[in-house]
């Protein structure tokens, strides 16, 4: 049998390549990769009784485990995983082949596959769809201990756990005789797809330098204003053309989503490129750094708003101040702190120290911007930069740091991607009100970052650098969560807010390397 499935499969792809063009056979092939994943998900992605009914086996013996049995419980994640990996290595395939950036790959993959087990109901895959949703609902778990059903009590609304709300069918999922598996599987993608983007930014950070960033420091200052201004106020006119009634806090927080950025797409794109040590990628970094600060206070600010009808300045201080000064003190005394300790530890770690440090300072790090509530990618992104190979002397000089570490990143940075992609309901174009919002929101979000561009000033490609600063990525999904899960937000709103999103993740890459490629485009560095 095995034999005949080999000679089968190597006829086919003989033929298929006397028959058509390597682009056409990428595709073909990458249908075949869609179906499988979808498929080998599927199997794992489905309820005790679905599973029994099929096999003639009672549910209940489904679920029974005897002394004999050596089932792993967390192989279905192992394979999740793997199928994960699989699928951005075709999607990234497929993008090379057309000539496209690898991440633009994995972002669509997921949006295709995301959308095959959505329509085919395979609840890991409605999960996913969701897990703007159940991502609260998984920190109400992990910080309270308590069950799902008394969590989602404190994470929804009541209209939103009725018959028929929007977080009704996802925790029928999460509670259901498969809930367990479930949660632990959407659990582990979360986790494992916010370690990736953590690498990435930690990677992205020790191919710069704090010297570098503060040379670029004024022009990214003036970017990151920009980009939070022109946005918030285009917002609020849209906000108020498209929802006259919705009120002023609502209209004030849409604007407010409109500002984040992310730049974990951006930096991916630069680094495929190899132009992370452009003066253009520096000032993107330095600007997304700074827009998350002022993003930062922007969202305590409107939440205060909608929440109590007031704003509190002893609140939005803090977080500023906080900010501000973690920032400041790593920037300015990390590099000595990090000279002082390097010794130590290899002292203690003589062979592998170079790589254990690193990473253990990036995860550090990133839990230290998170206490402050700021993203763990800024912590981590600043990690990188206050590290240098020269601080590891006494280490074998032919591995670097970067070396080391971005096998980790090359794994778990493609989940990140690839979830996200997973995460657009291609379902909610069809409504024609969703569908304006997208449009309206998407126009505003696009341009206002664009024309931040402008600022960067003399001697840098200014459009590069306002596309660049055009993804909102992870950042604007928290920005439409939060809304959601504090009912400022319809159902309608917040599918226009992540379609938006998605569609500025997705268009980055496009832009940016036709930006990047103009002509005899090779900015250099300059001082301010």
């Amino acid at each position: 049998m095995a034999g005949l499935v080999i000679h089968t499969v190597s006829n086919f792809q003989n033929s298929l390549s006397r028959t058509v063009s390597r682009k056409q056979k990428a595709i073909v092939w990458a249908i075949i990769a869609v179906v499988l994943s979808v498929a080998c998900t599927g199997a794992y992605g489905q309820d005790a009784p679905a599973q029994a009914s099929k096999l003639g086996t009672p549910a209940a013996e489904v679920l029974t485990h005897d002394a004999t049995d050596h089932h792993v419980p967390f192989s279905p994640i192992l394979l999740e995983i793997a199928i994960i990996i699989g699928l951005a290595v075709v999607g990234r395939w497929l993008a090379t082949c057309l000539r496209q950036s690898e991440v633009l790959g994995e972002l669509l993959i997921g949006v295709i596959v995301g959308n095959i087990g959505y329509w085919f109901g395979i609840p890991i895959f409605v999960l996913v769809m969701n897990l703007g949703d159940a991502i609260p609902l998984f920190s109400e778990v992990w910080l309270t201990g308590k069950a799902v059903s008394e969590s989602a009590e404190h994470v929804f609304s009541p209209e939103q756990l009725e018959a028929g709300g929007s977080a009704e069918h996802l925790l029928a999922i999460m509670t259901g005789l498969e809930g367990p598996r479930h949660v632990a599987m959407g659990f582990a993608l979360w986790i494992f797809s916010e370690l990736g983007v953590i690498l990435l930014l930690f990677m992205v950070g020790l191919k710069c330098g704090v010297d570098d960033m503060l040379r670029v420091g004024t022009r990214a200052l003036a970017v990151a204003a920009a980009g939070v201004v022109i946005p918030f106020v285009a917002g609020i006119v849209v906000a108020k053309l498209l929802l006259p009634m919705a009120g002023t806090p609502v209209q004030v927080f849409l604007a407010a989503a409109l500002t984040a950025t992310s730049v974990g797409v951006t930096a991916r794109v630069f680094r495929d490129l190899n132009r992370l040590q452009t003066a253009e990628a520096k000032v993107i970094l330095g600007a997304a750094v700074i827009d998350d600060i002022l993003g930062l206070v922007i969202l305590a600010a409107v939440i205060d708003v909608a929440s109590t009808g007031q704003i509190d300045p002893f609140a939005i201080g803090r977080i500023a101040l906080l900010s501000c000064t973690f920032l400041g003190v790593l920037l300015v005394f990390g590099n000595r702190l990090v000279r002082l300790i390097v010794p130590l530890v290899s002292l203690l770690e003589k062979h592998h120290s170079k790589l254990l440090f690193p990473l253990a300072l990036a995860f550090l790090m990133a839990w230290a911007a998170n206490s402050i509530e700021l993203a763990p990618i800024v912590g981590a992104f600043a990690a990188g930069l206050i590290l240098t190979e020269d601080q590891f002397a006494k280490q074998s000089p032919s591995v670097t740091m970067e070396n080391l570490i971005a096998p980790l990143e090359r794994i778990f940075a493609p989940i990140f991607f690839v979830l996200m992609g997973m995460q657009v309901n291609l379902q909610s174009y069809l409504e024609l009100d969703t569908l304006w919002l997208t449009v309206a929101f998407t126009v505003v979000a696009i341009l206002g970052k664009v024309l931040s561009g402008l600022l960067a000033g003399r001697g840098i490609d200014r459009l590069t650098v306002g596309i660049g600063m055009v993804p909102r990525g992870e950042v604007g999904l928290i920005f439409a969560s939060i809304g959601k899960a504090m009912g400022i937000i319809s159902g309608s709103v917040f599918s226009a807010l992540v379609s938006m999103v998605i569609l500025t993740t997705l268009v980055t890459p496009f832009a940016l390397k036709w930006s990047l490629g103009r002509g005899s485009n090779q900015p250099q560095q300059h001082n301010d």
